[in-house]
């Protein structure tokens, strides 16, 4: 497996091709500037929302410069040090703060989507979950633009709240590696969110660990989730964090699809 990436990836898929900021061990800008040429866009991973935590203006100028020379999109991982859906109402107004400056800072890389996540905590009541996790999502709603937003699918069902995000009008972040690791509903969770989404997250699944390189997930179960891929026109990141792996994946998934 390579570590550099040599094929240019731009436009070859019917979907933009997105891979994440931590493919090797350096900054953000550096991150960007190894893959920008190959590909459609970068998830920009944020996973602490303190302002002590978060880019120097130069860097964020770095990205901005580099989105311009190779007419990159950006799609940004939003903080999840804190929950929006913690039944702490301390805590998610930490959270809705924390998403808040982000979205702003972020704002002059016109990001192609801010995807969230709704942590249902260890031993959490189903019902008071949801409760927290839509008086955040109304609260989102008044101080961000919805319609920028995406709410990924983690380890639980997320269609209990599947009325509220649409009706609030965010979208949703499709997890195809989530649904497979965690057992859930794949076809079912497709079927209900695919008007919705305007991101996917595609990882392998091996030996019960996730974000794995793409070839090791079983072929078959991978099988199921072509006839959404095959026509799948927004965003896809190839959510694998190192770099010889995630490049493997895409290669694998150029074989399947093209």
């Amino acid at each position: 497996m390579t570590s550099v990436l040599t094929t240019n990836h731009k436009g070859r898929f019917p979907f933009s091709l997105s891979v994440p900021s931590w493919l090797y061990p350096a900054g953000y800008a550096e991150n960007v500037s190894r893959v920008a040429p190959f590909v459609d866009g970068v998830e920009l991973l944020f996973f602490e929302g303190k302002a002590s935590c978060l880019p120097a203006e130069r860097e964020w100028e770095k990205l901005r410069e580099l989105q311009k020379r190779h007419g990159l999109s950006y799609n940004i991982h939003m903080p999840s040090d804190d929950n929006l859906a913690s039944e702490h109402l301390e805590e998610r107004q930490r959270a809705l703060n924390a998403h808040k400056r982000l979205f702003d800072l972020a704002a002059p890389l016109f990001p192609v989507t801010h995807t969230i996540h709704l942590e249902r905590p260890a031993g959490a009541h189903a019902d008071s979950w949801a409760a927290a996790a839509q008086e955040s999502l109304v609260s989102l709603s008044k101080i961000m633009d919805p319609a920028r937003i995406t709410v990924e699918t983690l380890d639980y069902d997320l269609l209990p709240l599947a009325d509220t995000i649409e009706t609030l009008g965010f979208s949703v972040c499709l997890d195809l590696g989530h649904l497979v690791h965690f057992g859930l509903p794949i076809e079912e969770t497709i079927e209900r969110f695919a008007p919705l989404c305007r991101m996917v997250h595609l990882h392998g699944v091996a030996n019960g660990k996730d974000h794995r390189a793409l070839p090791l997930m079983d072929p078959v179960i991978f099988d199921r989730l072509l006839p959404f891929l095959s026509t799948y026109t927004h965003t896809l990141s190839m959510e694998v964090f190192k770099a010889a792996p995630c490049f493997e994946s895409i290669d694998y998934l150029s074989e399947k699809l093209l």
